[in-house]
């Protein structure tokens, strides 16, 4: 088992992203790798993306849902906090500290080969909160506009 550190991005660790994998897959981009982490991670063959943005050299670490040899479920990945207490529905938003815990893989399919990283544990170090951005934090309050406390009036649902 291996252990990086980095800010985290992207990370779907609490509940797995479907959009590609119906069953899901539990991953997290580990990035802001320093040079020391950089060497280890390609010494072992994982690949190291640089899209170009704020994210920098970066790794993808995952763990599908479902194992595809056996068919059966995968343990969820083990969240921690700093003091290596479980955490429970907490979302990590980008840019947290984070260390990940992975072991790694050879895998080949449709005569590719590479090595590929086996989420095990993360462990946040800062928290930066997750916000999806709808939960109406960029508006500011309008003191003297509408309040639904100021009416009795039922809003109809469309239909």
């Amino acid at each position: 088992m291996s252990v990086i550190s980095g800010k985290a991005y992207w990370a779907s660790v609490v509940a797995p992203n479907t959009t590609f994998d119906s069953d899901g897959v539990w991953s997290i981009d580990v990035c802001n790798l320093d040079k020391k982490t950089l060497a280890s991670v390609k010494k072992e063959g994982l690949t190291v993306k640089n899209k170009g943005d704020e994210r920098g050299d970066f790794v993808t670490i995952k763990r599908k849902v479902r194992n595809q040899k056996t068919g059966e479920l995968n343990r969820a990945p083990t969240l921690v906090d700093a003091q290596k207490r479980i955490m429970m529905n907490t979302a990590v938003g980008n840019g947290s500290l984070v260390n990940v815990k992975y072991n790694s893989y050879d895998w080949e399919f449709g005569g590719r080969k590479g090595v590929g990283a086996n989420l095990q544990a993360i462990q946040v170090v800062e928290l930066v909160p997750y916000s999806s951005g709808d939960d109406g934090e960029d508006f500011e309050i309008v003191s003297d506009g509408f309040s639904i406390s100021d009416s009795d009036e039922e809003i109809p649902l469309a239909s």
